[in-house]
């Protein structure tokens, strides 16, 4: 989204926009944007101030860190930029959006709080199946997992 500072009206402007995460380098390994994400930004002028909130709606591909499976998530910042700039400036916030959506990424994603996870031997996902390995734990073996 790029602003032209000229055209910010004194009550402030409300834009949307739409951005292709392709052209953008915002993939992880476990984490890939593959849906164009929005943007919502009001924007507002003091002087030689820009404020701009913005409103972020990133649709995430994740892989469980516990089970592997895939699953999909809705990253939802919202952000405040303030910029210095001049009447004949124009903002480019495409870099800002994009890092606000990387801080927004899960350190460790999980598809659901009481995912269990894959036994450590055969590697059965327990969300589906149980497996011999699970239920002939040591009370203990099982404390560690």
């Amino acid at each position: 989204m790029k602003i032209v500072v000229s055209r910010i009206p004194p009550e402030g402007l409300n834009e949307h926009a739409a951005y292709d995460p392709s052209t953008m380098d915002m993939d992880r390994s476990d984490i890939q944007l593959k849906e164009p994400f929005e943007v919502d930004a009001a924007i507002v002028k003091a002087d030689e101030e820009v404020v701009v909130t913005a409103k972020i709606r990133a649709p995430l591909h994740m892989t469980c860190a516990r089970c592997l499976e895939a699953f999909t998530s809705v990253a939802t910042p919202t952000a405040v930029f303030s910029y210095q700039a001049h009447a004949a400036d124009v903002i480019d916030l495409t870099d800002d959006v994009r890092q606000e959506i990387i801080l927004a990424y899960p350190m460790i994603p999980i598809c659901r709080p009481d995912c269990k996870g894959l036994c450590s031997v055969c590697g059965q996902n327990l969300n589906v199946a149980s497996c011999v390995h699970r239920s002939a734990m040591r009370p203990s073996d099982s404390a560690a997992s």
